[in-house]
């Protein structure tokens, strides 16, 4: 993966690629009330990690992976740090929120 480092997280040799902080990779996205906002993930990405703040857990943040917004397959997003996959396909995330909303995502 690009810009991560395999990193042992137990005894018994489990492991995860963790990502590396590189400011040049993230982005804050404005979501106002009831409307679509389109990120285009970078070619190389393959891993992203989505941060929904607490004050956000009203506006009910959900966020799809394709090119047209299907609201029925969006997936909800709870406040917290949420890391993703994002393998092949699609390069482009849609958010949606149903009040006015503010969400991070750093790319590896």
């Amino acid at each position: 993966m690009a810009h991560t480092i395999p990193t042992a997280v137990s005894s018994l040799g489990d492991a995860f690629e963790a990502m590396l902080l590189d400011s040049e990779r993230v982005t804050q996205i404005e979501i106002a009330a009831n409307a679509t906002v389109t990120h285009e993930l970078r070619e190389d990405t393959t891993l992203v990690e989505i941060f929904v703040p607490a004050d956000a857990s009203a506006s009910s943040v959900a966020v799809f992976r394709g090119e047209v917004f299907n609201a029925a397959k969006a997936w909800p997003l709870v406040p917290g740090y949420i890391p993703r996959n994002v393998p092949d396909g699609s390069r482009t995330l849609i958010f949606t929120a149903a009040a006015d909303a503010i969400v991070t995502i750093q790319e590896n």
